[in-house]
């Protein structure tokens, strides 16, 4: 009960940043500023106490379930909003950032509450290395293809000679194409760590004879995949700078960002060996039999 309470303070103090963000279009205001500011790190710091009472004093780990992973993935961005509205206050950052924000802990809490992530056999620094790594992945990605929207904005207002908001200023085409590739290239280093610190889980579920996850799994081929791609892209916008600007790096991100929401619905909505579906007790054993990957069936069945 204490924690439905948790998530309601402060996903409702990110719903009122989107509305005051929102009335940016209406009316002007000498105090909208500092309230919305404040508001957000009040939601963020009640996002916070969630977090640490959920780590601390009911699961131990950061890790331990989707939920949990998806409200932290939305934490680090609402950390980007903070640190993005102080450099730029007039930038309705919010207006691109809180839906996305809203959607990863309205996913967390409808769709991954009952979701838990298959038990390590090399102890829990391998799952928190490999669990960060995927929510920078994660939060990076997201942050990138909102970053080549506004790039899509401002470039259609300067192309028409006039802005496309009004008095609402977006950051130059400069900024938002160098920040990107910062992004992309901080996706590529995350996403090297998470399939190295996966190599790592895996080679020593072979060593204890528990089923490793297969490269052919969904989730992994879709991970190494846009691994190259980010990594052939980034090479390209180094070597022909001139030839990649415009549209071509908002499409990239648009492709990652795609390609990141079919691994999170497979995860989600299929059977993964990353993650599966806790059912209710009443539910009985041939149901969670049903739904519990078969490595870890293995691993539930050895003495």
């Amino acid at each position: 009960m204490l924690s439905n309470v948790g998530i309601i303070c402060f996903a409702a103090s990110y719903v009122i940043v989107l509305l005051l963000e929102a009335s940016r279009f209406f009316f002007r205001s000498g105090v909208r500023g500092a309230l919305m500011f404040g508001v957000a790190v009040a939601g963020w710091v009640a996002h916070t106490a969630y977090l640490y009472h959920q780590i601390v004093f009911q699961n131990g780990h950061v890790f331990h379930g989707v939920q949990l992973w998806l409200f932290s993935v939305a934490w680090v961005l609402v950390i980007f909003y903070l640190y993005l509205t102080i450099c730029f206050p007039k930038t309705p950052f919010g207006w691109f950032l809180m839906p996305l924000v809203l959607a990863t802990i309205g996913s967390g809490t409808f769709l991954t509450s009952t979701m838990t992530f298959p038990p390590d056999s090399v102890g829990k620094i391998w799952r928190v290395v490999h669990g960060l790594s995927f929510l920078l992945v994660t939060a990076s990605i997201v942050l990138s293809f909102i970053l080549s929207v506004m790039y899509l904005v401002q470039w259609a207002g300067l192309k028409r000679k006039r802005p496309v908001w009004g008095r609402l200023r977006l950051p130059t085409l400069e900024w938002l194409h160098l920040a990107n590739l910062h992004l992309i290239g901080l996706s590529i280093v995350s996403l090297a760590v998470g399939i190295i610190s996966g190599l790592v889980v895996n080679r020593s579920n072979i060593q204890q004879q528990i089923a490793p996850v297969s490269v052919f799994d969904p989730m992994i081929s879709a991970t190494i995949l846009l691994f190259f791609f980010l990594v052939t892209f980034l090479v390209a916008a180094r070597v022909w700078p001139n030839a990649l600007k415009g549209q071509s790096l908002p499409l990239a991100s648009a492709i990652c960002f795609l390609t990141l929401l079919a691994m999170l619905a497979f995860g989600i909505f299929s059977t993964s060996a990353h993650w599966y579906r806790v059912p209710n007790p009443k539910e009985g054993n041939a149901k969670i039999l049903h739904q519990v990957p078969e490595a870890d069936r293995h691993e539930e069945a050895t003495p």
